[in-house]
């Protein structure tokens, strides 16, 4: 949100929180020297600030405050719980920690008295300016050596058949020597393939471009996962950089031509607790709702899960089928069993679904 949509939202609320104020606290007896305070500048690095704001009784009658409720965890209240008689003052003071914050921010403290009829409402405001961020702070996951990544996930997406598409990881070396960067990939099962600069300099920013190049053919829709190890000087990453992408077929763009449409019921099926290490298997219906053939380019069973369609069935337009699905229970006790069939079809709608599948050991 840029900075003038933010000073817009600000005055709206502003008015808002005055024209409720006012009708609040018509009738109550706490009477503020001031019912908003604005801290103006402020840093992030110089930590909580505060303002004490001071009340008057104006009625015959004691108050007690009893309860303060904040719009917001970094803003905090001390007050005294002691009974503040009529005509005398009390006050409370508000302390607002700005970190991580910016920009201009809005804080609401609500104020109730233990007989429930007096209450007040106060306003802190402030503009925030962030703590300057680092390459240790932009780039926060650690690769090997000094190289350090912002991503450690480069997902594309849906990418159509014959489509080249190029995604951009960037690494950041944080040391105070060059490094000499390689890549070392799972192969080029899916068309994927990595451009890696040769070195990065000290305190400055290199990108990796991934591209995909998905070629036409019946092998090649559904989910595409590959995994990239990044080398400095020598030295391979623990972990990698995990690549997916969805490969589904070039629709057209008429929408005036039939098409089909995927139904699952349901689509997400809990088989509940079960005994251990043993296959769970329930019916389901998938059908076609739409007015062409539902042809399934990919179907992928995640492991320890099973389904009875098959890649390159059809349901006809109107039709449906019960459909077997399977799950393969933990062997251990009290544990929750995930799983997951992945559906890729032609229904420009929604060309990917996730089955998801859960069963409970007792």
């Amino acid at each position: 949100m840029n900075m003038k949509v933010r000073t817009i939202l600000a005055a709206l609320f502003a008015l808002s929180f005055s024209m409720a104020q006012a009708q609040e606290e018509l009738n109550s007896a706490m009477v503020f020297e001031t019912y908003e305070w604005d801290f103006g500048q402020i840093d992030e690095a110089d930590g909580p600030v505060q303002h004490t704001f001071r009340f008057v009784n104006v009625s015959n009658n004691p108050i007690q405050i009893d309860n303060v409720a904040t719009s917001c965890g970094c803003t905090t209240v001390l007050y005294s719980t002691q009974p503040v008689a009529g005509g005398e003052y009390g006050e409370l003071t508000v302390a607002f920690d700005p970190s991580r914050t910016e920009g201009r921010v809005l804080r609401e403290v609500e104020i109730f008295t233990k007989d429930r009829r007096n209450y007040a409402s106060l306003m802190i405001t402030a503009d925030v300016n962030p703590i300057p961020m680092g390459l240790e702070q932009i780039y926060p996951h650690l690769l090997v050596g000094t190289v350090k990544t912002n991503a450690k996930r480069c997902n594309f997406g849906y990418i159509n058949q014959g489509d080249k598409v190029t995604r951009i990881v960037r690494v950041a070396n944080v040391g105070d020597k060059t490094a000499k960067l390689s890549v070392v990939t799972t192969g080029n099962r899916y068309g994927m393939t990595v451009e890696c600069p040769e070195i990065v300099t000290p305190q400055d920013v290199a990108s990796i471009h991934i591209t995909y190049d998905i070629p036409k053919g019946r092998n090649c829709f559904g989910m595409a996962r590959d995994t990239i190890w990044v080398v400095a000087d020598g030295v391979q990453s623990q972990e990698p950089i995990v690549v997916n992408a969805i490969r589904i077929e070039k629709f057209s763009q008429d929408d005036s031509k039939p098409k089909p449409v995927l139904r699952i019921e349901p689509a997400y099926v809990d088989f509940g607790e079960k005994a251990p290490g043993k296959i769970y298997k329930k019916t389901i219906v998938i059908g076609n709702t739409g007015n062409a053939d539902l042809i399934f380019r990919d179907v992928e069973p995640m492991e320890g899960t099973a389904i009875s369609i098959e890649t390159g069935q059809v349901i006809k337009p109107g039709k449906e089928l019960k459909v077997t699905v399977a799950i393969t229970n933990s062997k251990q006790p009290r544990a929750a069993t995930m799983g997951a069939i992945n559906l890729t079809t032609n229904d420009p709608t929604r060309p990917f679904r996730e089955l998801r599948l859960q069963v409970d050991t007792k």
